[in-house]
């Protein structure tokens, strides 16, 4: 029967499902439990095979659970009901949380604000009125600042001032006052202070010999009043250290008779909702110690409030939080929002019909194609997106026998590499040429399956060896031919030498090279060539580079670097190029290279660069050639720690022995 709703049930359970092993176990376990608890009640068998029973049956339970949701969730349709429980439903519930944590938590934040601030703003005020102190007053003498102390006497009641302008004679308030200036008078201050154990809010200022100091004491009255109504304002120690002199921090004592406003201000008002959640919260803040003006204190300005509370001083209780009607209107909100969600899920459930429908066409045609049959196309209806996935997987199976030529056309290419890879290993010296007192090593290390790099030595004489390395432009096959004409012109031009027994000049070879190249490839196609001849007799050096990085020559701990003679070959056919001569020494060490040894970068785009292939080779220069280019490939792959190399990776050392 074909279904066209959705893909076919599975069939019911089977006898060997329903009676497994581990179920005939569970029920051979329950009925020995049964007998031995029934016939030799006080046995011991009867905690083992309780026990027994026990992890049977709950291995058993989780077993047909997970079989019963498994079958539960095997038809698409209860998939996605089930994942839209998990993508719709869990993240709104989820959203509501966050956001009622996070009111909290911006709640307890703007409360610590709006204290901190009224907190600075009565700092700011007491430091203004030291500065128009200091400025009413001069040398000659010093005038009582009676409107500011009317001021400052109406704001804060129990202030207490110093004035001072570097003689005997001094101004306070009141006059009963005993207050001095701080040990560190020379620095102004404007922060909490800890005094005699008990805190205050001060700020003193100088400016010559004129100074003026203003305390006033922090009561419990005195933070209730930075913001009313917020809730219950505290400033609490946070570190105190008796050992060292330091007295632990308290508010003043207050007055005989407060104002009974002040005890209602300061309570934590009743919840309005189930949301309206308490706030404890605070932040730190720095104390000036009198007595020891080196050692800073901390204490934490506190506030005990409701999230209702933050918000009525905010508004400035422009909304009435205690309005029944809104609480009803968060109720109908919600309720909206449930009917919302239940539309959206019979919504969800219709949409499943098509979904399971293509998901079944898919299913047919996939178990055509497994079989070989290519012919199958899948009915498109509609224009939705299941439409184009119907049409797309049509177009899909019509080129899938396309794909499958074009893999094996891919085979085929990789096998003409894995060829081409073979016969440019042929084309590099098989041997190292016999030369007295001169030892010659190489390594090569391809970016992809062929390489463009190029190193050669060949000898001319009985006496005399021709060394090369260069670099053609570009990677892959394009670079690997171009590499094989320039092994060509070299070698040709080398047995043309012999044939005349005429002596070989490097500057002459390379630019018959950079002829040769530049009449038979475009002018893209270019390469960096080194060419020398050395001469075993006398120990001479003749080479000619051009424009390829030039070798570094180490002698003992001296560095030297040969020279670059000419232009790149293959650009310009009339290109000049010289020779240079240097006479190897015993012990000396040459290295050729191109530029993927110093060019590769690590992650922070540093190229390895000349100077650690230096001291890479100095560190192991005692060591043979094959150790030391072992050690600067390794060196070069770990500085840059890719699987694969970025550009061809060539290196030649010659030893003078």
């Amino acid at each position: 029967m074909k279904l066209i709703g959705g893909a076919p049930p599975r069939p019911p359970f089977s006898w060997r499902e329903v009676l497994g092993k581990l179920e005939i176990t569970t029920l051979a376990l329950l009925a020995a439990a049964i007998v031995v608890s029934n016939v030799m009640p006080g046995s011991a068998l009867v905690p083992v095979t309780s026990m027994a029973l026990f992890v049977a049956g709950t291995w058993t339970a989780f077993r047909w659970i997970r079989r019963l949701v498994r079958r539960a969730i095997w038809r698409l349709r209860n998939r996605l009901l089930m994942s839209y429980v998990f993508i719709a439903v869990v993240p709104v519930l989820l959203l509501g949380i966050l956001g009622v944590l996070g009111a909290w938590a911006l709640a307890g934040q703007v409360a610590v604000y709006l204290v901190t601030q009224e907190f600075l703003k009565d700092l700011d005020s007491l430091h203004t009125s030291a500065s128009a102190m200091l400025r009413a007053t001069n040398d000659a003498g010093a005038t009582q600042p009676s409107r500011l102390i009317e001021f400052l006497s109406s704001q804060f009641p129990d202030i207490e001032i110093v004035l001072s302008n570097g003689r005997a004679d001094k101004f306070r308030y009141p006059e009963s006052s005993k207050l001095q200036h701080p040990a560190t008078a020379s620095e102004d201050l404007s922060s909490a202070v800890l005094k005699d154990g008990l805190l205050y809010s001060g700020v003193h200022m100088h400016n010559g010999d004129r100074q003026v100091t203003l305390l006033v004491p922090i009561r419990k009255r005195y933070l209730q009043k930075l913001v009313p109504n917020l809730g219950e304002i505290t400033l609490v120690d946070l570190i105190s250290d008796e050992s060292e002199g330091r007295v632990r921090m308290r508010l003043h004592e207050e007055p005989a008779n407060p104002n009974a406003d002040f005890f209602s201000s300061r309570a934590v008002a009743p919840s309005i909702n189930l949301l309206d959640f308490q706030i404890l919260w605070g932040m730190p803040i720095g104390v000036f110690v009198w007595d020891h003006p080196s050692k800073e204190g901390k204490a934490v300005l506190g506030v005990h409030t409701r999230i209702s509370q933050v918000f009525r001083v905010i508004f400035s209780q422009k909304a009435d939080w205690d309005q029944p009607w809104l609480i009803y209107g968060l109720y109908l909100f919600a309720i909206m929002f449930l009917i919302v969600e239940l539309i959206s899920l019979v919504i969800g459930i219709s949409i499943t019909r098509t979904m399971t429908r293509a998901v079944h066409y898919l299913y047919e045609s996939t178990e055509r194609v497994q079989a070989g049959d290519f012919s199958y196309r899948i009915p498109v209806k509609g224009s939705d997106q299941l439409a184009d996935l119907s049409q797309s997987y049509n177009t899909m199976i019509e080129n899938l026998d396309r794909l499958l030529k074009v893999a094996k056309e891919k085979e085929r290419l990789q096998a003409d590499l894995d060829i081409a890879k073979e016969v440019q290993e042929q084309l590099y010296p098989r041997t190292v040429p016999h030369v007295e007192g001169l030892q010659i090593t190489a390594m090569v290390n391809p970016a992809k399956s062929v390489s463009g790099d190029y190193y050669d030595y060949q000898k001319i004489d009985a006496h005399r060896c021709a060394i090369a390395i260069g670099d053609v432009a570009g990677k892959g096959i394009s670079a690997a031919l171009l590499m094989a004409n320039v092994q060509s012109a070299m070698r040709a031009q080398l047995r043309s030498a012999q044939e005349r027994a005429a002596g070989v000049c490097t500057a002459t070879m390379v630019s018959q090279i950079n002829k040769h190249l530049e009449a038979n490839t475009t002018t893209e196609k270019y390469a960096t060539f080194f060419f020398s001849v050395y001469d075993e007799r006398t120990g001479e050096l003749v080479s000619t580079n051009a424009g390829h990085l030039p070798p570094i020559l180490l002698r003992g701990s001296e560095v030297h670097r040969l020279d670059v003679n000419g232009m790149v070959v293959g650009v310009f056919p009339f290109a000049k190029y010289d020779a240079s001569r240097i006479t190897l020494e015993k012990g000396d060490l040459l290295l050729l290279y191109t530029d993927g040894i110093t060019e590769p970068e690590n992650e922070y785009e540093e190229m390895f660069g000349e100077e650690r292939l230096i001291e890479t080779v100095q560190r192991v220069v005692s060591k043979s050639n094959e150790e030391i280019l072992s050690e600067v490939f390794e060196a070069v792959k770990h500085w840059t720690f890719a699987p694969d190399s970025a550009d061809d990776m060539t290196m030649m050392i010659i030893r003078r022995v």
